[in-house]
């Protein structure tokens, strides 16, 4: 009989805007029994590539899958099992057509939500209508980012169909597999077939996330507004000469 696997497919690390170290993130989501993890930081690979050299060396018996949070004109959007993150701040269409080239998947992360940016129900449907290539969207995420908006985004599903997922969305390891998907199997490909068969399950409503000290709250904003995107901005200067350098 095959087991259900569980997967937390949102997770930021402090390479990121996160307030979790990558080891920290390797140990808290062997403590709670995660299969599948995808760290997601915003816009690049490297605190996934950081998780991925731990397990290795660790051995933890964890799937990691390979994500991003992409920041689209019209709003986040989740690549799962990419190589590369495609560039910010470009047409979501483009985004959508970026990851699917490197054969990921793509979710709509806190769909609706007014507190970050995220995809409207309008520019969804209107991406849907256009044949684009939606595999899932995010309709249990604990965070603040779209708790609000589950009920109006469930109903929504019913006429499109797509995968209904899990995550937790933490910024802190408190929260890691605060929100979950349920699958048939353990590993990263069972997940991804489950995911194209329509065969998930969201989880984590049984249990509310762990409150912390608002100073943490504070401490991880200061963090992700004034620490991470001069970060980000020289990863992107960074880049450019490596293409201006391959173009020579």
């Amino acid at each position: 009989m095959t087991r259900t696997g569980r997967a937390d497919l949102h997770l930021h690390t402090n390479l990121g805007d996160g307030w979790i170290s990558p080891a920290r993130l390797v140990r808290t989501a062997a403590a709670r029994q995660l299969d599948v993890i995808a760290v997601t930081d915003h816009d690049h690979l490297d605190g996934a590539h950081r998780v991925e050299e731990i397990l290795a060396a660790t051995g933890t018996p964890i799937s990691l899958v390979k994500g991003v949070e992409v920041t689209t004109r019209s709003g986040h959007l989740l690549g799962l099992f990419v190589t590369k993150a495609p560039k910010q701040l470009r047409p979501v269409e483009e985004t959508i057509d970026a990851i699917k080239a490197q054969g990921g998947l793509v979710v709509v992360a806190h769909p609706f939500g007014r507190l970050v940016p995220s995809l409207s129900r309008r520019r969804i449907e209107g991406l849907l209508d256009a044949g684009y290539a939606i595999d899932g969207l995010e309709t249990y995420n604990p965070s603040p980012a779209n708790a609000r908006q589950r009920d109006a985004v469930l109903a929504a599903n019913k006429d499109w169909g797509l995968a209904e997922l899990g995550s937790s969305d933490a910024h802190f390891w408190q929260h890691v597999g605060a929100g979950y998907t349920t699958f048939a199997g353990t590993s990263a490909e069972d997940f991804r077939r489950a995911v194209l068969d329509r065969g998930v399950r969201a989880g984590g409503q049984e249990q509310r996330p762990q409150r912390l000290n608002p100073g943490a709250y504070v401490a991880q904003c200061a963090w992700s507004w004034f620490v991470d995107p001069p970060r980000r901005m020289m990863r992107r200067r960074r880049e450019a000469r490596e293409e201006r350098r391959a173009e020579s």
